[in-house]
């Protein structure tokens, strides 16, 4: 009992001293310890980094320093200031280090060699240009297999489900099928089809079951049993996504061929490759069906931002319908109110931070003039939800929905949006910006438009509850690209009798 006391003793100690041993340098930002030693504000940080971080705001002011669970993480919340960060050289402000972190921590990958910058690049060619086209071909094909294929949902009767529920499943199981593959080239044969909807739903069941714990695993509060289910979910997945099993698919995208060949030059056994491809699955599909849940969920709320989209899709969808086999890129740009809809969802419900690892002393000058001094070993935080999305300065009654927000008078793209009498040059950052801006990005939006396309012309829909209100976030996923609710919204839908556009 004695020699435990001592111990304990002496860890306490060691961590008064690690905490007292930093204090604030000249000309470095506030520095805020929290009460706990070691642990500091990550507990807050954590569990409400919304709430946590607007209170330090108030506090120390647009730029602080925090300790959470030993490491000191400065936050930049001047979006003017933005520009300093999000361009700034690798050499100095590190994207990986911390990436690397978060891939073993929650999906167990290493790689060696690991070079995001060609990954990136390798990625591009793929998911952008002229490979964007075959991918928004793909994904109308493998949402028409899903949304209309699947008897479950052909009934022409009343039907309830969660919206969420619905959404998720749909967007992912469709962007699995578009980026892994069929098994057939024929999209439209009715057997293949059927395997098609089997065997994605097994993926997003197992994938779902995964995603509830990945805040915990990214952060490493995962409890015994729950790291069990993880590993077993996980062990699934990696057989799922095997050498085999892909090797078996066809109408696989270019991507997936050249992201595997990418990793078999790295040195990656077969394994490995299995766990760097769920990770794929999860950056790839884990944001765009919660987007597309939010977007829906705020359409049925408002029926004036319902019936506008509505009006602009008859209008550059009319006469199309289920039966052609592709929309063309030009329509899909060619829809301002849904791309306001769609920039207003995201800007309430978008909440990626953009972090960065300081690898050396270095200045960081800000719009206004200031300078302050980042220290090597710290952690740079950007957190756009806060400034300049919930901004009252850059947004009126910025809690609010308006589908119109992003609109001109003229029916224009709006883009003037200012903070502090200066206009922003982002004002509003769901997608990252700069050296990391999400490389995926028009294909997402694509898939987007499309799954609600698809779903308004063939479906009716309606909230169970006209007055549901809007339910509240999952606060621990702030940080790591779209909320979640914490609670599911019921809806009724059934298949229209006759498609109307």
């Amino acid at each position: 009992m004695l020699f435990t006391a001592l111990v304990a003793l002496l860890v306490t100690l060691v961590l008064w001293a690690l905490y007292f041993r930093r204090s604030r340098l000249p000309n470095e930002p506030p520095l805020d310890r929290g009460a706990v030693p070691w642990l500091g504000h990550a507990l807050a940080f954590g569990k409400d980094a919304a709430k946590f971080l607007s209170k330090m705001k108030e506090k120390h002011g647009d730029i602080f320093t925090v300790q959470a669970a030993g490491k000191f993480v400065t936050v930049l919340l001047d979006p003017h200031s933005y520009d300093a960060v999000v361009w700034e050289s690798n050499n100095k402000l590190d994207f990986n280090k911390y990436a690397c972190l978060l891939m073993e921590r929650m999906f167990d990958v290493r790689l060696p060699d690991y070079d995001p910058a060609t990954e990136k690049a390798m990625m591009k060619l793929h998911l952008q240009n002229k490979s964007l086209h075959m991918l928004t071909k793909a994904m109308f094909s493998n949402l028409n297999t899903i949304l209309l294929h699947d008897r479950e949902k052909l009934s022409p009767e009343w039907k309830e489900e969660g919206l969420f529920a619905f959404g998720y499943s749909v967007m992912m199981r469709a962007g699995y099928l578009t980026l892994y593959g069929n098994e057939s080239v024929h999209y439209n044969n009715p057997l293949l089809q059927t395997k098609d909807l089997e065997h994605s739903a097994e993926v997003y069941n197992e994938f779902y079951q995964l995603d509830q714990l990945l805040m915990k695993l990214a952060r490493s509060m995962l409890s015994t049993e729950e790291k069990k289910e993880a590993t077993r979910i996980k062990k699934h997945l990696w057989e799922l996504l095997s050498r085999r099993r892909l090797n078996a698919k066809v109408n696989r995208s270019s991507w997936l061929d050249s992201y595997r060949s990418h990793l078999e030059e790295l040195g990656v056994d077969d394994v490995m490759q299995s766990k760097a491809l769920l990770l794929q699955l999860w950056a790839t599909q884990g944001n765009a069906g919660p987007a597309a849940f939010w977007l829906l969920f705020f359409l049925l709320k408002h029926p004036d931002a319902m019936a506008a989209v509505q009006a602009e899709l008859e209008s550059v969808y009319k006469g199309k319908g289920q039966e052609t086999e592709a929309i063309k890129q030009e329509d899909l740009d060619s829809t301002p109110t849904f791309d306001s809809v769609l920039s207003e969802t995201l800007r309430l419900t978008g909440t990626p931070f953009i972090t960065r690892e300081v690898l050396e002393d270095m200045p960081l000058k800000l719009a206004d003039g200031r300078e302050y001094r980042l220290r090597k070993g710290d952690r740079l935080c950007l957190f756009p939800y806060l400034s300049p999305q919930m901004d009252s300065e850059v947004y009126k009654d910025p809690e609010k929905f308006k589908y119109d927000r992003f609109l001109n008078a003229d029916g224009t793209k709006k883009e003037d949006f200012y903070k502090g009498g200066k206009k922003l040059k982002y004002y509003n950052m769901p997608w990252g910006a700069g050296n990391n801006v999400c490389i995926g990005k028009l294909h997402a939006i694509n898939s987007i438009k499309q799954f609600v396309f698809i779903l308004l012309t063939n479906f009716d829909l309606e909230l169970k509850d006209p007055d549901e209100k809007i339910p509240s976030f999952d606060t621990s996923r702030y940080g790591f690209g779209m909320v979640q609710p914490r609670s599911d919204v019921k809806i009724h839908y059934k298949r229209k009798k006759s498609v109307r556009w």
